[in-house]
């Protein structure tokens, strides 16, 4: 089963090498054709102007058209004679593309491809029987293998001197010497890792010469045989190790070849900029690191060692000319990045210094990179990270703080001093202390000499800051600490001390890139001393400081750390579900929920404010949402701690309902009109989302009203949750256009208002209890319903005859048609006496008078096409 795995392993390699080549030949061929028709096109000659007149096919001259004789300048030119044509450049009809050759593609390619494949796992497969067999002792079996690999590449040669007849077509360049080389590069990396790390058949310096001797063969067959040779040799070297079985395997061996190897691919990629070999090179080297993290491998530390070395080795052999083009820029770190994420997974997996160590190197590797080649000087910052991930990773032990707890009855009085800190972390606070010292000493050096001066001086502003945040998080967990606290503010005044002495520079940017961490350290220091919202409200305020920073010191990057930051405090506020446990007091409005939610929300404004000056983007649009979610979860949860008494988790009531569903009103009413009069397109968002959700809120409230739940229900109570939201409902139709909005708020406004009609007059007449099921009406109240509906109706039509809106007026309409069929169905039968007689009067006389109003003020209008 392990054979057929391997098998597979290497089948998907070699047929993603044949897929790419399929792809380059393609291409290469396609233009090389181009290439000849265009130079047969201009060798073509051209005839001229006297042989098309003095040929059969020449155009004789019409009797009718006479010939214009001009006066020859001094240096005569021959004229044109008439009728005959100009000369026309002769066009060569570009021939047919060759038909696709079946046959000949299965042979000359694919079969090739396929042969080179199975000559190399022959040749790997026979070493293994041998083995497995004791046919062959190790030295035999790597001569012959070395033999073997001299015979291919000597038959590659030989074919490559004695080649056919030159072809034309997608089949000219034969496969076979690039086939058969590319298997004796593969023996011959084989025989060298036999002879050396496998059997200790050399000493470990003859044994890396051979191997070196190797790779400068593979090397030189690449450069004379083609990419295939290269992509089997080296596939075939990055695999031999997995499918020639050691007893005792070595892995400073292993690593030692390859990288090697390594060295050699990487050569070929710098000398004929074959990209992908470069890749296929890294990958392979990162999946040998990621095996050697496997449990129980002895010499872990050379897997760390190779992690570093093949990172230092990518940069060393990058061609210049490649960070030439854009795309190369871009994409000439991720060598460098995967090697890092290797070393990760082998620090996961395999903790211990050496994965450490190796992790810590990438950063001076990246500095001096970025010192030599001022393009990539953003290298650091990605060693940075691998470091920070270092330190997070770093598995500690359980300890205790030192020093000697005195009590007296189970009561904490004193606490000794002891050492100043316990062993078990004192590697990582000397780990974490040397990668803060090195990054902030190489920016600090060469933000003065370096060509792009900001980038090195944010390593000092923001490593050691970074650092220090990871180191506490590790030790402290969160917990507060003025010791760390300390720390903290001896950063901010070292931070203060450098943006000052840029400023003495007369260099603005770096003086704000240093402020900014000066700011970034002291708010630090202030979450390790708070606590709960305290801490949010110290991260929120870093917003303003940094946005005036930024506009001092000209630093758009300063607006992406901005960014950064506001959606931090976003999802803590918001997300954190265990803001319904934190203690904010019991006073009303005057609580820890102004601090939480209303500083931030300020924050989060004057900084929207302060950013918006220098230019309207994505910070600014983040700004400006956290700072509106903030006042409106403010709102709401001081809301909910009057009613709960200073509980947030208490049953909600009735009340509490519609004076959540006021604010969301007021408050998206709000927006609605500083959106307009500002034009941001946050506070359009704003007042739609919170629109929405007080409709939804008024929906509920409509339905589940206190006639059907029998919830309690003051005067208040049902103004704030019927009459103020249809006012405001209103209002905001006065500021909409015409259009469905404008519509669905007079709907729910005209409803709201008469559900407030109807509960308030139900209130009136029984306040302790308002549910229908279990409380009667009364004669006096089934009036007063009548006479109240009929006087809102009678409202309604007043206000859209004096407005002109003939919805209103319909609506107005339907109010007193309900009012009718109540008189008529329901007082007619359940009223007695006066009531009954009142009823029907009062709804007389308003239809008379409505009939009497519409004629005389609604139907002259129409008539003069006003409404």
């Amino acid at each position: 089963m392990d054979v057929l795995l391997q098998v597979g392993w290497f089948g998907g390699w070699v047929l993603g090498i044949i897929g790419f080549f399929l792809a380059h030949s393609a291409w290469s061929e396609l233009r090389h054709l181009r290439g000849q028709l265009i130079r047969q096109n201009f060798s073509q000659p051209q005839p001229a102007a006297a042989e098309l007149a003095s040929s059969e096919q020449a155009i004789a001259v019409p009797d009718s058209v006479p010939v214009v004789q001009v006066e020859p300048p001094p240096l005569p030119a021959p004229e044109p004679v008439a009728g005959i044509p100009e000369p026309v450049v002769a066009s060569v009809a570009s021939p047919p593309p060759p038909p696709r050759d079946l046959e000949a593609l299965l042979t000359t390619r694919l079969g090739v491809w396929v042969g080179s494949a199975a000559l190399l796992l022959a040749g790997v497969f026979l070493v293994r029987y041998a083995v497995e067999q004791a046919l062959l002792g190790p030295a035999a079996r790597c001569v012959a293998a070395a033999l073997l690999g001299l015979i291919l590449l000597a038959a590659a040669e030989w074919l490559h001197r004695h080649e056919g007849p030159p072809l034309v077509g997608p089949f000219r360049v034969d496969q076979a010497p690039s086939a058969l080389a590319a298997g004796g590069t593969a023996f011959l990396f084989g025989a060298a890792y036999g002879a050396g790390p496998l059997y200790g058949l050399l000493p470990p310096l003859i044994a890396f010469g051979a191997m070196a001797a190797a790779s400068l063969t593979a090397l030189a067959a690449a450069l004379r045989y083609g990419p295939l040779t290269a992509a089997t040799g080296i596939a075939g070297a990055f695999i031999t190790p997995a499918l020639v079985a050691s007893q005792a395997p070595s892995l400073p061996g292993l690593f030692a070849y390859l990288f090697v190897v390594s060295a050699a691919a990487l050569l070929v990629v710098r000398h004929t900029a074959w990209t992908w070999l470069g890749w296929a090179t890294t990958a392979a080297g990162a999946i040998w690191v990621c095996v050697a993290a496997i449990p129980d491998a002895p010499d872990r530390w050379a897997a760390a060692a190779f992690v570093a070395a093949a990172a230092a080795l990518n940069l060393a052999l990058l061609p210049a000319a490649a960070l030439d083009h854009p795309v190369g820029r871009r994409l000439a770190w991720v060598p460098f990045a995967v090697m890092g994420v290797a070393g990760l997974v082998l620090e996961s997996w395999a903790p211990g210094m050496a994965p450490r160590l190796a992790l810590f190197l990438l950063s001076p590797i990246a500095v001096w990179k970025g010192v030599i080649e001022p393009r990539l000087d953003r290298l650091p910052w990605i060693a940075a990270l691998f470091g920070l991930l270092t330190l997070l990773c770093w598995a500690l032990p359980a300890w205790t703080p030192t020093g000697e707890i005195i009590t007296v009855e189970g009561v904490v009085e004193a606490i000794l001093p002891g050492a100043w800190a316990p062993e078990v972390i004192r590697p990582l606070i000397t780990a974490a202390a040397l990668l803060a010292a090195f990054h902030a000493g190489a920016g600090l050096w060469l933000e003065r000499r370096a060509p792009a001066p900001v980038r090195w001086a944010a390593l000092p502003a923001a490593v050691p800051v970074l650092t220090l945040a990871v180191a506490y998080a590790q030790i402290a967990r969160f917990q507060g600490d003025p010791a760390w606290a300390a720390i903290a503010l001896t950063l901010t005044a070292g931070l203060t001390a450098t943006a000052a002495a840029a400023v003495r520079d007369d260099d603005r940017q770096r003086a704000g890139v240093h402020a900014a961490g000066a700011v970034a350290a002291l708010a630090l220091g202030c979450a390790m001393l708070l606590h709960d919202y305290w801490l949010t409200l110290a991260v929120a305020l870093f917003l303003p400081a940094l946005a005036w920073i930024e506009a001092r010191a000209e630093l758009p990057a300063l607006r992406t750390v901005a960014l950064v930051v506001a959606g931090l405090v976003i999802v803590r506020l918001v997300l954190n579900w265990y803001v319904l446990d934190y203690v904010f007091g019991t006073m009303p409005l005057a609580n820890g929920l102004v601090v939480a939610y209303a500083a931030p929300s300020a924050a989060f404004a004057l900084a929207s404010v302060l950013f918006r000056r220098r230019g309207d983007d994505l910070p600014v649009a983040v700004l400006e949402a956290g700072a509106v979610i903030f006042m409106a979860l403010f709102v709401a949860l001081e809301i909910r701690h009057y009613s709960g008494d200073g509980q947030l988790a208490d049953p909600f009531s009735f009340t509490e309902v519609a004076l959540h569903l006021l604010t969301i009103a007021i408050q998206a009413t709000a927006y609605l009109y500083l959106a307009q009069r500002t034009s941001r397109p946050v506070l359009f968002a704003a007042w739609q989302i919170l629109g929405g959700i007080g409709l939804i809120y008024a929906a509920v409230l409509l339905v589940a009203n206190p006639m059907f739940t029998g919830a309690a229900a003051g005067v208040f109570a049902l103004v704030a949750a019927y009459l103020a939201p249809a006012l405001l409902a209103v209002l905001a139709c006065r500021l909409l256009p015409d259009g469905q909005p404008r519509r669905g708020l007079g709907a729910y406004a005209v409803v709201a208002g008469f559900a407030w009609v109807t509960l308030q007059i139900r209130q009136c007449f029984h306040p302790d209890g308002m549910e229908l099921l279990t409380v009667p009406v009364e004669d006096a109240e089934l009036w007063a319903w009548s006479g109240g509906w009929l006087a809102y109706g009678i409202g309604l039509m007043v206000m859209g005859i004096r407005s002109g809106q003939r919805l209103l007026r319909l609506a107005a309409l339907g109010v007193i048609g309900l009012v009718c069929a109540k008189v008529f169905l329901v007082d007619m039968g359940d009223l007695t006496g006066l009531w009954r007689v009142l009823s029907f009067l009062g709804l007389g006389l308003a239809l008379i008078g409505l009939g009497a109003a519409y004629r005389r003020f609604v139907l002259p209008a129409k008539s003069d096409g006003v409404a």
